[in-house]
């Protein structure tokens, strides 16, 4: 067993309140203040309610389902890539046509399991 304060626990380990002062499409950096407490069967020493600072959700306006259709459809010619604002790969894809069809197929399974998303990080709609 570590012994730790309770703020350093991992985040599994307790909850944090919703958010109500975030913006669903802000800046990428923009926190907001939480107040966590530790789950039950955790111990921990200190305080088990502390107040820690939370990144918020954002999202740039991408919606998976438009990736997703263009992935499918354009995805030979980088349309895809293009639309989530990765304009480098999607010059790849454009002058390979889609490494000869195999990485169109690639990104219509990251893209559908959502492991590639928008550039500046944000979240879908």
């Amino acid at each position: 067993m570590t012994c730790r304060f309770c703020w350093q626990l991992p985040e599994a380990d307790y909850e944090c309140s919703a958010s109500t002062s975030c913006v669903t499409v802000s800046c990428p950096r923009q926190r907001h203040a939480a107040n966590c407490t530790v789950r039950d069967h955790v111990h921990c020493l200190g305080n088990r309610t502390f107040p820690k600072m939370l990144y918020c959700n954002w999202t740039g306006g991408y919606k998976w389902s438009t990736a997703l259709a263009l992935s499918i459809t354009l995805g030979g010619f980088g349309a895809d890539r293009f639309y989530l604002g990765q304009w480098r790969e999607g010059l790849g894809k454009l002058f390979s046509f889609g490494g000869l069809g195999i990485w169109t197929l690639i990104d219509v399974l990251l893209i559908g399991v959502g492991y590639v998303g928008p550039a500046d990080g944000s979240l879908y709609i």
